[in-house]
């Protein structure tokens, strides 16, 4: 017995923030303890995600038994509710485990896509020769250019019964071919608001999407967070701590060998993202995918069902947009969880959520696809002072 003391004790002293000499005296903690390590095991749990507020008193409740007993089951503990010493080291240990993940149903199995009749490509996909190809089928939901130095793959999916209807965009790009922002007044950003496929049609772009609307926060004065557009500072001032308000003014930069990175709001200034040579920075947030891992607070938070609207990367220059349609019959909209877990499922290794709801946008060559979603009672969607394009062509559509 001296013996499994005598480990645990030591055991004990590794944990970070402790120091030597100190023992397991205050323990058990139980229904009706007080202090600061009641204080320091809700931080812990939360830490975990067994909490879901990090705002705690030192008051040992029976909720904060309750989350201990859920997490002695998920760590094959004796579910007592009382934190006693095994519970503790477990707790604070590299082997603790986490709370598991609210789980979603899955997706419809997507129909099959239709096969286009491909023209002559190189190894990579790209188009053999010159000119360039489009292939358009509205009734299948398959939307594709092809050029010399660009690909996009626009395929729609639906699940009726949620129901949701949503596009999921791949784009390839090499030669320097990259994203751009078009401004409607780069003298004046924030003003002369349009229609997204307005302006998009008139930069000529084969893609453009709706992105992080910063000049409504412009216009409401409130916190814009880091803008970067073209290279070109538009706002530096940013949330002093992240956290779970939307938008959260979490960001990705875009560099010139086609990464993208995202960061939270408070990681980085805007004179280090220039100085690394960002020539883009979008701030909404939060976060979706970071390194292929989906983010914490995704799980928690944003539950509720909205029109979504989210880039990320693959690999540089190589890229996916997801954009689900909602606020209509047709499609209800879908969780920054649904979200996530599509993204990672296509291999995404960095995603940020853009500005979704009436402002979400999707525009092949000038024409939108999404349809229009409704609120309070209005259908439309919003005009814009800026989107993200790619690519270049004057076959442009006129309806």
């Amino acid at each position: 017995m001296k013996r499994l003391l005598s480990l645990m004790l030591a055991l004990f002293l590794l944990l970070p923030g402790l120091s030597r000499g100190e023992d397991l005296s205050f323990l058990p903690l139980t229904v009706g303890s007080k202090g600061n390590e009641v204080t320091q095991l809700k931080n812990r749990l939360y830490e975990l995600g067994y909490f879901k507020t990090s705002n705690f008193n030192k008051k040992y409740t029976e909720d904060t038994a309750k989350v201990v007993r859920q997490f002695q089951q998920a760590n094959s503990l004796p579910e007592t509710g009382e934190t006693d010493a095994d519970t503790w080291l477990t707790l604070f240990s590299d082997r603790a485990v986490k709370a598991p993940h609210p789980t979603l149903p899955p997706l419809a199995t997507p129909a099959p896509t239709p096969v286009p009749d491909w023209p002559a490509r190189d190894a990579e996909g790209y188009l053999a020769g010159e000119g360039e190809y489009f292939y358009e089928n509205d009734e299948e939901g398959l939307w594709i250019y092809l050029g010399q130095d660009l690909q996009v793959v626009i395929t729609r999916r639906v699940d009726s019964s949620i129901p949701l209807e949503w596009f999921e965009t791949e784009i390839w790009a090499r030669n320097g071919e990259a994203f751009r922002t078009v401004v409607t007044d780069p003298a004046h950003p924030g003003r002369k608001f349009q229609y997204p496929f307005v302006i998009a049609r008139e930069a000529k772009a084969v893609l453009a999407f709706s992105d992080d609307f910063y000049a409504n926060r412009i216009q409401a004065k409130e916190t814009v967070g880091i803008i970067i557009r073209e290279g070109q500072l538009i706002s530096s001032k940013t949330n002093k701590k992240t956290g779970h308000h939307l938008p959260n003014l979490d960001m990705m930069a875009q560099y010139p060998d086609g990464t993208l990175q995202v960061y939270q709001c408070n990681e980085i200034t805007a004179e280090e993202l220039l100085a690394r040579g960002a020539r883009n920075v979008f701030s909404f947030g939060p976060i979706l995918i970071r390194d292929g891992e989906i983010n914490d607070l995704v799980y928690t938070y944003y539950k509720s069902i909205e029109p979504r609207h989210a880039l990320g990367m693959i690999e540089p220059n190589h890229y996916f947009l997801l954009s689900a349609q909602g606020r209509n019959s047709d499609s209800k909209g879908t969780t920054l969880q649904r979200m996530a877990e599509i993204m990672k499922e296509h291999g995404v290794t960095q995603a940020l959520n853009l500005d979704g709801g009436n402002t979400m946008a999707l525009v092949f060559r000038g024409r939108m696809l999404n349809k229009l979603a409704v609120y309070k009672d209005r259908k439309f969607v919003r005009t814009v002072t800026s989107v993200i394009a790619i690519g270049a062509t004057e076959n442009q559509a006129t309806d």
